[in-house]
């Protein structure tokens, strides 16, 4: 049985917000891509100028909406972000 995602804070997330502990929201949940911020396809920098930021919008257009849950494990999935949480300056433009 699955365990339950934990509810974390935008605030939260982004102290996470450098290439050595990088969390990156995408379509709600946070996810840890420190490790795999350095295999990205497109690109380390990528990953890493996103660190601590929702980057759902800049995600969207290039990758399906699932392919973060096949791609990582579990583990790296931090968290559920409460919505009400987040502010315009935890976008990623």
């Amino acid at each position: 049985m699955a365990q339950a995602l934990k509810t974390l804070s935008m605030d939260e997330v982004a102290k996470h917000n450098t290439k050595e502990d990088c969390w990156v929201v995408l379509y709600g949940k946070a996810y840890d891509l420190t490790k795999f911020g350095k295999v990205h396809p497109g690109g380390a920098h990528l990953i890493y100028d996103n660190a601590g930021k929702d980057a759902t919008a800049l995600f969207d257009p290039i990758h399906p909406k699932d392919i973060m849950d096949k791609l990582l494990k579990p583990s790296l999935t931090m968290g559920v972000v409460d919505t009400a949480t987040i502010k315009d300056e935890h976008i990623a433009k």
